[in-house]
């Protein structure tokens, strides 16, 4: 071990980039719900997230805080879930009010190549999709009163998002999250408000993630070291990929 820091770093060619989010307050609109009946406009935040280059303060903006587009409460966060070498997995969540009967809550997913300092679409590389749709089908309809009628009403589950886990000795493993569409109080919250979601392992990981698929002896004997960390995500530092 060289050192330990809080927060999280990805190592790129170009150094190392520290995640920075920070909070920033949003413009919302009041409700007008007719004669003498409004709402002052409520509270709106955001998150600004950030790469921060090491040594040199250049930034890359990787998340812009949304505007409130109308609404009289939005609450907006961003959070890195995971990295594999210089991509970074983030999930955006987004609890809008718009003056309606309730709430709800919104969901995005982004990778961004640290390296290039540029989103990539890493869904779109995901292979075997209908076998994962199929999956998650089986384990939504296990919790539906009436699995055929939801089946039957909409789509198949969309691919919603991928995320990185490492097993013990550190070796990738990629599982996929997949939505179906559902009413309100039928929604489980895991994804948007009006969804019901489910997670499965995929059979491969895409197929630019293959060169962090073990990781280094180094890291190897270390994790043997530490049975009880918790690998978020690994790099290289100084190393060109």
């Amino acid at each position: 071990m060289i050192r330990e820091e809080p927060g999280i770093v990805v190592a790129t060619g170009r150094g190392e980039w520290r995640w920075e989010v920070r909070e920033v307050k949003v413009e919302t609109s009041a409700c007008d719900f007719g004669p003498g009946e409004t709402r002052e406009p409520g509270e709106g935040t955001a998150s600004r997230a950030e790469l921060v280059l090491r040594g040199t303060g250049v930034r890359q903006l990787v998340i812009a805080p949304p505007d409130a587009d109308g609404s009289n409460v939005m609450q907006h966060e961003a959070e890195a879930i995971g990295s594999v070498g210089p991509y970074l997995f983030i999930e955006e969540r987004t609890y809008n009010d718009a003056c309606g009967a309730h709430g709800f809550m919104g969901a995005a997913f982004t990778v961004w190549d640290a390296d290039k300092g540029a989103m990539v679409d890493l869904l779109a590389e995901v292979s075997g999709v209908p076998a994962l749709q199929g999956e998650a089908e089986a384990l939504l309809d296990e919790d539906e009163a009436e699995p055929e009628a939801a089946r039957q009403e909409e789509n198949a589950p969309e691919l919603v998002q991928i995320a990185p886990t490492f097993d013990a000795r550190g070796a990738l493993r990629v599982t996929a999250k997949l939505a179906r569409a559902a009413c309100y109080a039928c929604g489980d919250g895991t994804w948007s408000s009006y969804t019901r979601s489910a997670v499965v392992p995929t059979k491969k990981a895409p197929e630019r993630l293959a060169a962090w698929a073990s990781p280094p002896p180094g890291m190897q004997s270390f994790l043997a070291q530490h049975p009880d960390l918790n690998v978020g995500g690994w790099s290289r530092a100084g190393r060109e990929e």
